[in-house]
């Protein structure tokens, strides 16, 4: 074979199918109902499957999960901190929650959620509440820095309701500062009738994390989470979102975590838990 032929014969070979290169981990609130009962044994049925890192979704975890998580090969990396304890008149309680994630080696702390009652009273599309709401979030990034960890928000599906623009997630976009990251929770997005990559693309460089869950077939656009049924919570592969070709342009636009969660499991969380990391190992990206 001459060295042009070799090299046109290279050229025109496929490219080689990779698996999924960054650490699957998983949001602990999918096995909520587990790990009130049984913490240590549920860990251990889920760093079985093969999950690496956690996210937790309460302060006390840190104390009570993270130790038994380390024991059994999982890194906590990530952790859910209320929206009051985040943007409250005193900082103190968030200080103190942040200096625990630290020494935990937790990277990240965002607001898991801002309750109905709390979105302002105009209704979501107030531009003038989501630029203050933005700089008490604006003031938590800066104490997170401080602390040496990054903060996020994660969305539900009420940010994606109203004309482009003129919704939350928009007024977010303009009012937070870059240093507020994004973690972004596929199903809510595709849940509200959009498509997660347009949303990767709007905050290029600004989503650092995901949530991999899938939606049911024939599930109607929703306006806020409430109106989701539990059956429209599916495991990753199960339902109708387009895992490949989204995870392919999480890792172009630099998402750095990964977390399954699925909010409702038709029967046993751990065993949904499974289901859902044996198809994202199976996929080539």
């Amino acid at each position: 074979m001459t060295r042009r032929s070799l090299v046109a014969s290279l050229a025109a070979a496929p490219l080689v199918a990779k698996p999924f290169p960054k650490p699957i981990g998983v949001q602990l609130y999918t096995a909520r109902t587990l790990l009130a009962k049984d913490p240590e044994g549920t860990l251990k049925r889920i760093a079985a499957i093969g999950y690496q890192e956690v996210e937790l979704y309460a302060v006390e975890q840190i104390d009570k999960l993270v130790p038994v998580a380390k024991g059994l090969g999982m890194k906590a990396t990530s952790i859910h901190i209320p929206a009051a304890i985040c943007l409250g008149e005193n900082p103190s309680p968030f200080e103190n929650a942040l200096a625990k994630a630290n020494e935990a080696g937790i990277a990240y702390a965002g607001v898991p959620y801002v309750a109905p009652n709390d979105r302002g009273s105009s209704g979501v599309s107030n531009e003038e509440f989501w630029s203050a709401w933005s700089k008490k979030m604006n003031r938590a990034a800066g104490i997170a820095d401080k602390a040496g960890i990054k903060f996020f928000y994660h969305h539900h599906a009420f940010e994606f309701v109203g004309a482009p623009g003129t919704r939350p997630i928009d007024y977010m976009r303009k009012f937070l500062d870059p240093k507020v990251k994004l973690e972004l929770d596929v199903f809510w997005v595709a849940a509200a009738g959009l498509d997660p990559i347009d949303t990767l693309d709007e905050w290029k460089d600004r989503v650092a994390l995901m949530h991999v869950k899938d939606k049911a077939p024939g599930m109607a656009a929703i306006t806020t989470e409430s109106q989701a049924k539990p059956a429209d919570f599916k495991e990753v592969g199960a339902g109708t979102l387009d895992f490949k070709k989204l995870l392919n342009e999480a890792l172009k636009s630099g998402v750095d975590k990964f977390y399954v969660e699925q909010d409702q499991c038709p029967g046993d969380p751990v065993d949904s838990l499974a289901q859902s990391f044996g198809y994202l190992k199976k996929l080539s990206l």
